[in-house]
């Protein structure tokens, strides 16, 4: 009897504290505003990225930059996440520039930066997309993109090899995740969406940090 009442109790402790794991997940979850994804995403060579390769927690961003509220991250709150968290070796940022509409000439620039991005040297081309990305359909824009044909081997290369399947990649992968806008962020397994105050979102890298203390 003395066994049976043992194994009872011990029971009852393990879903006592399978329920209060399960609540305060739960709780985290709903004041975070997460979702739990299962795509997997990896690096790429193409992505544009802010912090160390060793750096304890890889935030995936998928953004599209003629969204305002993309550009409004990467100009205004990245930043501040940059002096907080990413100077400091804890994060990492991984921009996947993505283009659901396909565009040729929003793909033309993004392949552009994608290109020069390996080098080092994408500074200029990500300026102009974060401040007018507009002027990427322009004919100006596309005598540029003519003029870096002709005169750079190696940039044309990788402009022309490979039909923009970076980029393409992207946008699946941004599909299979099921959102229906940007940006969002993938962070080990959660799925973030839309812009958040600056404060809140270093809220969520908290968390996420201390979910892998």
């Amino acid at each position: 009897m003395k066994r049976r009442i043992l194994l009872v109790s011990v029971a009852l402790s393990v879903c006592a504290a399978a329920i209060f794991g399960w609540w305060f997940g739960s709780r985290e979850q709903r004041r975070l505003r997460f979702r739990n994804t299962d795509v997997e995403i990896t690096d790429s060579n193409f992505d544009i990225c802010y912090g160390s390769d060793t750096a304890r927690l890889t935030i995936y961003m998928f953004a599209s930059y003629t969204c305002r509220h993309c550009r409004a991250f990467l100009n205004l709150d990245l930043p501040i996440i940059r002096s907080r968290y990413i100077d400091n070796g804890e994060v990492r940022l991984v921009v996947k520039p993505i283009d659901m509409a396909e565009n040729p000439d929003m793909m033309s620039a993004l392949q552009l930066a994608s290109c020069m991005n390996q080098n080092g040297n994408a500074d200029g081309i990500l300026e102009l997309l974060l401040s007018d990305p507009s002027a990427v359909y322009t004919d100006e824009f596309r005598q540029l993109i003519d003029d870096i044909i002709n005169s750079n081997p190696m940039l044309a290369e990788c402009l022309l090899s490979d039909d923009f399947s970076y980029i393409k990649k992207n946008n699946l992968l941004f599909s299979a995740t099921s959102s229906k806008g940007t940006p969002i962020f993938v962070v080990a397994g959660h799925l973030y969406g839309g812009r958040r105050d600056v404060d809140r979102f270093c809220e969520i890298i908290d968390y996420e940090l201390g979910r892998i203390n």
